[in-house]
């Protein structure tokens, strides 16, 4: 009997589908159609864990890095083009895309440490940056809010899409239905643009103040936008609804009833939760909270619910730490990623400029 489970077990544990959907949830970042080469999903997954692990334990002096020279100014946000999954063999080669105080955008190839591609100079200078690495495209957006989009190979624009004020932010969302970019300014409005045309697809007016944040989920289901302004109700959009607008109706949203909301990140393993950042008081105190999302059908018609699945967590000061499962950055992004406590459980940490804690959700 015993021999029989262990054969059974042995079944299971060879079946590439089990290991498919393993580093599908693991590394749901990923472009596996480039990674994957000839190995089988098992081998893929163990081949990866073993690296992260390495990199894990490496020293700063296991790494090698090769200094800019040249007058390039100086360099801003920055961006993978390509590159920035894990692969097999190191056959993709990883590119970066930078802005730089010299008005301009540069493309870099990271194994050579070297300077592949630059844009003409534009006027104004460059604000934002995006990119879509699966397509190998880069977006900008200028003082003036013209947003454009580069292939980092010739030397114009594909596309450009002039909006009438300044943009303060940027995202890409690759649906089933294509790539789409939106962009979020300072009149509280959020354009959806197909790419890499950039045609309009929808406009919607948001807020009263700038969007600062604009960031879609996992699952691409939800768009999550906000401003910094303490006067500012963070609000959650069905995607659905901006990518394919109805004539005279307003898109499917839900107001977050939280102020002062500075940073936003969903978590990677469950698409329809997010936390929070904030600061508030005299004293700028930092603060997380986290909600759930969902859909409902009532009356006939599809409404969207929120609950919070997270107590409200303050930093005072200092680091400190409680067990959680979340890995959040600020300054200036806010990310997650599990890792492990000493007592074996999954936890994670939230890293700010001045603190580290985790907490459970």
């Amino acid at each position: 009997m015993r021999i029989m489970v262990f054969q059974e077990w042995n079944r299971v544990a060879e079946n590439d589908h089990l290991w498919r959907n393993l580093c599908l949830k693991k590394w749901s970042f990923c472009n596996f159609s480039k990674c994957l080469g000839s190995q089988t999903w098992k081998q893929f997954f163990f081949k990866q864990t073993k690296q992260e692990y390495q990199m894990a334990l490496a020293q700063p002096e296991d790494f090698i890095f090769k200094e800019a020279t040249g007058n390039l100014g100086i360099l801003g946000p920055m961006a993978y083009l390509s590159g920035n999954g894990p692969t097999m063999g190191g056959r993709e080669k990883s590119i970066i895309c930078t802005v730089s105080s010299k008005h301009m955008l540069y493309a870099w190839d990271v194994q050579e440490g070297t300077m592949i591609w630059s844009s003409p100079v534009q006027q104004p200078s460059i604000t934002h940056l995006a990119t879509l690495p699966q397509m190998h495209l880069a977006f900008t957006v200028d003082l003036e809010g013209t947003v454009k989009v580069w292939n980092c190979q010739d030397q114009d624009a594909l596309a450009t899409f002039p909006v009438s004020q300044a943009c303060f932010s940027l995202e890409v969302c690759l649906t089933k239905d294509g790539p789409f970019l939106m962009v979020g300014n300072s009149e509280g409005d959020i354009y959806t643009l197909t790419v890499p045309e950039l045609r309009g697809v929808s406009k919607v007016h948001a807020f009263k103040y700038t969007v600062d944040l604009l960031h879609c989920s996992p699952d691409k289901k939800w768009v999550f936008a906000s401003g910094t302004h303490q006067n500012i109700l963070p609000r959650v959009f069905f995607t659905e609804c901006l990518l394919k607008p109805s004539e005279g109706k307003s898109p499917l949203s839900l107001s977050i009833p939280f102020s002062s909301c500075c940073r936003a990140c969903w978590a990677p393993r469950r698409t329809s939760r997010i936390t929070l950042m904030y600061r508030r008081g005299s004293s700028k105190k930092t603060g997380f909270t986290t909600f759930d999302l969902m859909t409902e059908r009532t009356g006939g018609r599809t409404v969207i619910q929120v609950g919070t699945s997270c107590n409200d967590l303050r930093i005072t000061r200092g680091p400190s730490a409680i067990c959680g499962r979340i890995l959040c950055m600020s300054s200036p992004h806010l990310w997650m990623t599990p890792c492990m406590c000493t007592c074996g459980k999954r936890k994670a940490v939230i890293h700010t400029s001045r603190a580290a804690v985790t907490w459970n959700t």
